[in-house]
This record gives C-alpha cells, structure tokens and sequence, in this order.
C-alpha cells in the first residue's frame, strides 16, 4: 500500500488534540512551530544512516533490537513512565474521536532545501476498538518564484488524487480516484478487531504503555518548552523494521485533554547534521490537529454519533466504480495495559 507507515498511523489516531503554543505564526501554508526546525537536531548525532544502523553501529540481526541512541536518569524515566500510564488511562475513555488537521510534508532530496514541499488540510475520525478514516481534502505544492526576488507559492494542481482512506475492523478501504476503484484490503481474522491499535504507532491508538516501552527508546525531546501544560515525548524505534520506516517521531501531549495535539514522523535518513561529501537531510512530515471533538463511551453524544456514522466507516462504492481485492496484510501481536493511572507531575525532574 502507498505510504503504509501513514495509512496505519493516521487511520488509528484517538484523541488527538489542538494546543495554542503549537499555532503557526503565519496561516495558509506556514511552516510550524515547536517541534524540531531545520539544522536543530540535538544528539544523538548519526552519519550516513542505513535502516537498522543506529550511529556508527553496524546493522542489526534479524530478531535483535536496536540499542538505545541515549540515556535517560532514573527521575527522568520515572517522568516517562507517569505520562504513558496516565496517557494509557485517558485514551481508553475516548470511544470516538474526530478532528481536522494541517499537515506540513518536508523533502531534502525532491523538494526545497529551506521550506515544506506540500501542505495539506485534511479530516481525521475514529471509534473502538478498529474503526479509523483519513482523508486529505486540500493538497497545496510548492511552487519556485517565477521571477527573481519573488517569493515562492504554494498552488494547488487541477483534479490531483488525494489520500482517502477507511477501515471498518475487517477491512481496510483505498479510494483510488485515478483509476475509479474502491480497493480492499481485508484483514486476517486474528486481526479483526484490532489492526489498528496493532500499527507501526502504537501511542498514536489508545496509547499502552507496555506496548509503547516494548518497541521505542523514549526520551523528553530536547525542544521541549517550559509550557506546563504541555508534555514533549521523542520516540526512537527499538525494531529494525519500524526503523526502516522512519528514524524517530516527536510526539506533544496537552495537559488538559492528556491526549496528543500534534505529531511529527522524521524519514529513515533524516540527518540535518550530515558532513560533507553528505548531504543534510531534512525529511519529515509534521501534523497539527484542531476543531477535535471526543465522545465517551455509553454517553449521549457518543450514542447520537453512532447512529450516523455509517458513511465513516462504510464506504459506499461511488457510480462507475470498481471494487477491487487487494493482498491481506500482515498480523501483529497485541499487549495488555493498566486499567487506572494518576495524572504525573507537571515539571520534568531534572
């Protein structure tokens, strides 16, 4: 499937939510603010980076973790370990989440060397335990100064095929525009029901603590602020083949809500430090999610939801369509998590 490493995260995201501190400075298509920017990178430092290859070290075995890039102190990983539990607790209280996002797409290698090469608006809903869609609605591209001394534009393009995808629990829905097909991706029964708290992201889905811990190497992001109401969490993969799909993810959680408010997944070669004859690589996508609205289960407002959410998660076969069958993707396995938490400190102990 095109761009699985986001299919499987932006089908599964419960509870995202929006955060002021996080708003551009400028709207339309400006770039945003709070997480890593260009040439920012706090170690750990890696040079021509391989999937798997962690610094220096050469790649590792089928079946072996990778080593962690960092170390955490005693208080410091107390302070991770009271956000995932609490984290952990909250998401389980969301039984159907909806919100819109903007999405900022970097690219060293195809796009600018200084901005964003697309921004995107888009719609993002969920229900558990396995229901997800995420369409982008708007796709903006950016476009070189046509004279010099102008500055760059961000245009759309004239009937571009957008990203639109379902899952109902038991199949994963394509909208291919291009080729008029509703493509099919069914999921293994011991994946039904579950797939998408299953994905590459796990904290993205109803976050589990154990889960999390078991497949990343976390750490306070090094740009963290000093806004107490906010929690920075930077993820680094612990599997070879989560780390061929991206070095590492910013995570930022609100507060007030304990739920993420904005995303950032950088590329497998992401390495703004690279010496020549290197390259720096600045690849990554950045997501920002506002107008989120979050129903618990058995309340009213989540009751009414339900009753008209069949267009979310049932895909009606547009006129002149096509429904297609794709390959069954593959199975993964699925840990328990804590049934309560506190909510931890504000301050991280240092």
């Amino acid at each position: 499937m095109k761009n699985g490493i986001f299919l499987a995260a932006c089908l599964a995201i419960v509870g995202l939510v929006s955060s002021n501190s996080f708003a551009q400075s400028q709207r339309n298509t400006g770039q945003p603010l709070g997480l890593a920017q260009n040439g920012q990178q706090v170690n750990p430092q890696q040079q021509n980076l391989q999937p798997g290859m962690v610094g220096g070290q050469a790649p590792v075995g089928p079946g072996q973790l990778i080593p962690a890039p960092f170390q955490v102190t005693q208080q410091e990983q107390k302070y991770i370990d009271d956000i995932l539990q609490f984290w952990e607790f909250r998401s389980k209280k969301v039984h159907h989440y909806e919100a819109n996002f903007e999405r900022w797409e970097y690219d060293s290698v195809f796009g600018p060397a200084d901005s964003h090469k697309t921004y995107s608006k888009g719609t993002i809903k969920y229900e558990q335990p396995d229901k997800g869609l995420f369409k982008v609605d708007t796709l903006q591209h950016y476009t070189p100064p046509k004279e010099a001394g102008k500055p760059a534009t961000y245009e759309f393009r004239p009937s571009e095929v957008l990203e639109h995808w379902v899952c109902d629990g038991a199949s994963i829905f394509e909208f291919d525009v291009a080729s008029k097909q509703l493509k099919i991706w069914p999921l293994p029964p011991e994946q039904q029901g579950k797939a998408i708290t299953n994905g590459p992201l796990p904290f993205l889905f109803g976050a589990k603590k154990e889960e999390i811990k078991e497949r990343f190497h976390l750490r306070v992001s090094p740009h963290q602020t000093s806004n107490p109401n906010e929690y920075w969490l930077e993820a680094w993969p612990k599997r070879p083949q989560d780390a061929a799909e991206y070095r590492y993810i910013d995570i930022l959680i609100d507060r007030e809500e304990f739920l993420p408010f904005a995303i950032a997944v950088f590329d497998r070669n992401y390495n703004p430090n690279a010496e020549p004859p290197n390259m720096p690589n600045f690849s990554r996508a950045v997501y920002q999610f506002s107008d989120r609205k979050t129903y618990e289960e058995g309340g009213l407002t989540a009751g009414l939801q339900q009753m008209f959410s069949r267009s979310f998660y049932q895909p009606q076969l547009p006129s002149g369509w096509q429904r297609v069958v794709q390959q069954t993707p593959g199975a993964q396995q699925q840990n328990p998590g804590p049934a309560n938490a506190g909510r931890p400190n504000q301050a991280m102990p240092r």
